[in-house]
């Protein structure tokens, strides 16, 4: 997904390397998509109870009962991207008591990914924003 973002002109602003913009793209999908992630139970732990971030403070899980996501910007950022983020950076599947909460995002994640991808239709040249719209800091 992030290859298709990155060539379909999601890429964050003022950097020289290639950077997917997740936020460009959540708010691509707007309001609508959230709504309907939520009315179809596509993503009911990512959402009703997202994943935490590894604190540096004695390397523990914070916050110990996070708020849930309310729109499509957390789903993306919060959600599918701290999945990712902690799967690829070794930190899922590691804290005891874990694997079964930790495979359900994991799952839920991708489910949000490929509504997204049916929602949106494919990630090509003629959705895509304009270079100064798909750019935005995050």
């Amino acid at each position: 997904m992030e290859h298709a973002l990155k060539r379909s002109g999601y890429l964050k602003a003022d950097r020289k390397d290639a950077q997917a913009d997740w936020a460009a793209y959540a708010k691509s999908l707007g309001a609508p998509f959230f709504d309907m992630v939520v009315a179809n139970g596509i993503a009911k732990t990512l959402i009703g109870e997202p994943p935490r971030k590894l604190l540096a403070d004695g390397l523990e899980w914070g916050p110990e009962h996070p708020a849930p996501l309310k729109n499509v910007a957390e789903l993306i950022i919060e959600g599918v991207c701290r999945v990712r983020n902690s799967l690829i950076h070794g930190e899922k599947f590691v804290a005891t008591g874990q694997w079964e909460r930790d495979g359900q995002l994991v799952r839920d994640a991708f489910a949000v990914l490929i509504a997204a991808a049916e929602f949106a239709g494919p990630i090509k040249e003629s959705n895509r924003p304009s270079q100064e719209n798909a750019r935005t800091k995050v």
